[in-house]
């Protein structure tokens, strides 16, 4: 998995989210992104994709346990915290409807590609 520490959305508003339930993955994008290695903002259309995980957990953030990832998953509008911490991707989100959920995903693949506008 690469190092997720490399990038971060902070105060990127999500302009597109997909969740393909069968198929494990989440696809998240944005009008740009940081480069925490460059240390500075890519202004260049981008999709963030978390897939393949062998579990993935969710909770809101005002809860201690976690629970199964349906149960509190809505659509991302920020993605206020990313945080790789072993094989695992830990991510804290703000919803559209103002929940703010923190979701763990089991040794995911994960990647940022951007998106060519031509």
């Amino acid at each position: 998995m690469e190092n997720i520490l490399e990038y971060s959305f902070d105060d990127e508003v999500v302009n597109r989210f997909c969740y393909d339930i069968d198929n494990k993955k989440i696809e998240v994008s944005f009008r740009g992104y940081y480069d925490l290695l460059k240390n500075e903002f890519i202004k260049a259309p981008c999709k963030w994709v978390i897939e393949n995980w062998i579990e993935a957990k969710s909770k809101l953030n005002s809860e201690a346990k976690y629970d199964f990832l349906e149960k509190h998953l809505g659509i991302f509008s920020l993605v206020l915290s990313l945080e790789k911490t072993g094989q695992n991707l830990e991510v804290t989100v703000n919803t559209v409807d103002g929940r703010y959920i923190d979701l763990i995903f089991i040794n995911p693949i994960i990647k940022l590609d951007t998106i060519d506008k031509g």
